[in-house]
């Protein structure tokens, strides 16, 4: 039984409890005196497991909370989640998506310093377990289900904990995170009432364009891209697109506007180090163009433009550290710095990809598009395709997506792609508007990184959105060098796109409008 005493008529309450008192003070919990593991069980719901729970004091901006680890129970399998509770509770939630193959917790550090009672999820699995892919219930619940069982569970319990119900929930993810950021607008559209999904990541698609993209570039060693050959590409774009865009300033704000033509790197005669010769220029190629089936993009072909440095192509395509190579004549990667994407190609490739594994069955061996339909049931567990997102718009949900133009992870185009498709279905711009919007970073890499500008708080923008009615539009921007900024952009909802207004710094994003793009197309 829980009993509400007002101390005052508007600055406290009292909660009493079988577990103790309570005192709120414009609605925040006055001590932590109830975390504990046995204390918090007894609130928890059905299926939900709490493992410890222990005081963890503040720490520069992260508030003093009390931080809870527990299970919440999904079918065939127990998903571990992290919930933190700060002492002083703004009355919302705040999910924080995991990268890559799931396994590990998120840091809960972003949202505790807002208030937010904030939680993540492992997804079903341990990062050191090399059996999870085997176990249906634990692809499920990396695909989708680990996400919303925690969430629902986590929700639950910060209420309980609080003595009233958490008045906004939002979801914030990006690769991984945005695929479980989509998959939760597309499958559970009453979890959270706000939602960022940034680089979303595609799942099945994504890592048929990759497989596709390594058969040819290990296939021998002339066609590896090197270190060397990668800068010479970026160099390249950037002199055809710099200018493209209307404005010179290093950087390739609309890719769209671009019409570079690898061929114009094809070595005349020898392999040399300012050309690129037939082999190099096919993954080029691959890169750039992804894989069609009668004419519509299945895995989607990467924008051009920013190609090199640390965080570019060497991250994610060709890797730290050079393949080696094998008795075949083929090369493969021995060591233990793997690209980024090769890493979870592999993985998906040989436990994720189909229904029932087959150990013959790797990136090499694919074939395309003749394996797809094998690949089917996995797709539909992994991929967030469906682009009919009415039921989370009608029940008043608001979405923010943004992406690199320059990831070399996952392709920009495939977020805009999608974005129109869901257009299409609600109604048009107008509808779209209304509850989506999708905003494109020029020059910045996965999630981060890359000579655009890479920090913005979408946080705020979705909390005015939701709780104040005001719809975004610009969000700035900001690019440092050695911790000192150096440049600011304000990032446009597509299709959008930021245009210098002729005078002031081209470094300031005041001197900068959003306006109608202008799509020289490729």
């Amino acid at each position: 039984m829980t009993t509400l005493i007002r101390l005052t008529s508007t600055t406290a309450v009292a909660v009493v409890t079988a577990c103790g008192v309570h005192v709120y003070t414009q609605g925040a919990v006055s001590t932590l005196a109830d975390c504990s593991a046995p204390a918090l069980q007894a609130r928890a719901a059905q299926g939900t497991t709490i493992t410890t729970a222990k005081v963890v004091e503040a720490a520069g901006k992260v508030p003093k909370h009390c931080q809870v680890d527990g299970t919440a129970a999904s079918p065939g399998n127990q998903v571990n989640f992290r919930l933190a509770l700060p002492e002083r509770w703004n009355g919302k939630y705040y999910f924080v998506g995991v990268g890559g193959l799931g396994g590990s917790i998120g840091s809960l550090g972003k949202g505790l310093e807002r208030g937010y009672a904030s939680a993540s999820t492992d997804t079903g699995h341990l990062s050191d377990d090399e059996t999870w892919m085997a176990n249906r219930a634990k692809e499920i619940d990396y695909g989708h289900r680990g996400t919303h069982v925690t969430a629902v569970a986590g929700k639950q319990l910060a209420g309980a904990f609080y003595g009233r119900t958490v008045e906004h929930a939002y979801f914030d993810g990006c690769s991984n995170g945005g695929r479980q950021a989509l998959m939760e607008v597309q499958r559970y559209p009453t979890d959270f009432d706000g939602i960022i999904g940034g680089d979303p990541a595609t799942g099945t698609p994504m890592q048929v364009g990759r497989a596709l993209v390594y058969q040819k570039m290990l296939a021998k060693p002339e066609n590896f891209l090197t270190q060397e050959k990668i800068e010479l590409v970026s160099k390249a774009t950037l002199a055809a697109c710099d200018k493209a865009d209307g404005l010179e300033d290093g950087l390739v704000t609309d890719p769209r506007t671009c019409s570079f033509k690898p061929d114009t790197l094809k070595c005349a005669g020898p392999d040399g180090p300012n050309c690129l010769n037939e082999g190099q220029l096919a993954v080029v190629k691959q890169i750039y163009e992804g894989a069609k089936i009668n004419g519509q993009p299945y895995a989607w072909g990467f924008p051009f433009g920013h190609e090199g440095s640390n965080s570019g192509w060497r991250a994610w395509i060709s890797g730290p550290e050079d393949p080696t190579k094998q008795a075949d004549g083929t090369l493969a990667y021995t060591g233990r710095r793997l690209p980024s994407g090769y890493g979870l190609a592999d993985s998906n490739m040989r436990f994720l990809a189909l229904e029932t594994d087959d150990p013959a069955f790797t990136w090499r061996a694919f074939k395309f598009p003749q394996d797809l339909a094998r690949m089917k049931t996995m797709s539909e567990i992994l991929s967030p395709l469906d682009a009919d997102l009415r039921p989370y718009k009608n029940r008043g949900g608001k979405l923010l997506m943004y992406h690199g133009w320059s990831d070399p992870a996952i392709s920009a185009y495939g977020t805009v792609g999608y974005y129109d498709k869901v257009s299409t279905i609600v109604g048009g711009q107008k509808e779209m508007d209304a509850f989506a919007k999708l905003y494109l970073v020029p020059g910045m890499h996965h999630c981060s990184g890359g000579p655009g500008p890479n920090e913005f708080d979408m946080l705020t923008a979705l909390e005015n959105w939701v709780e104040k009615g005001q719809s975004p539009a610009a969000v700035t921007a900001t690019h440092r060098e050695n911790g000192a900024v150096t440049r600011t952009r304000p990032l446009c909802p597509h299709p959008q796109v930021a245009r210098y207004v002729g005078t002031g710094s081209i470094d300031d994003a005041a001197n900068f409008r959003c306006a109608a793009p202008s799509v020289a197309g490729r």
